[in-house]
């Protein structure tokens, strides 16, 4: 696990560590799917797929998030692998595995209504790339 949690007023906030862009968005991924549910109980039965556009790798971040959030909201999806086929600093594709969430086995908890702007930062350092979000719950 590269990410922890952190209090944030009723948010909650993510830090992510990670050796590459794809590999932060992953993990960012599976963070929100943690903060939703019991990750280790999740069987990858179905394969979903997320594409999305952004301007900037900041939009494209919290788009990927808010994306997470829809795909839950729409079709109860919980996921515990990504994979990134197609991913650059403004567009990715995403397949990920999971299956529909069923609330007495995944335990889930608050529901994440969005990704925020708010706090918001990623960075290249020492060939690391690191990010800071706050989820609004």
């Amino acid at each position: 696990m590269s990410w922890r949690t952190f209090e944030h007023q009723a948010d909650v906030g993510l830090e992510i560590d990670a050796p590459d862009g794809p590999s932060l968005f992953a993990e960012a991924g599976l963070a929100f799917f943690a903060t939703i549910c019991e990750l280790e109980q999740v069987v990858e039965r179905t394969a979903y797929e997320l594409a999305g556009e952004a301007s900037s790798i900041e939009e494209l971040l919290v788009g990927w998030l808010n994306d997470l959030v829809f795909l839950f909201e729409t079709q109860g999806a919980v996921c515990r692998r990504i994979g990134f086929p197609d991913w650059s600093r403004t567009g990715y594709r995403a397949e990920l595995y999971g299956e529909p969430a069923d609330p007495a086995r995944h335990g889930l908890h608050p529901l994440v209504k969005a990704a925020t702007y708010h706090g918001l930062a990623i960075e290249e350092r020492e060939g690391r790339w690191q990010a800071r979000v706050i989820l609004d719950v």
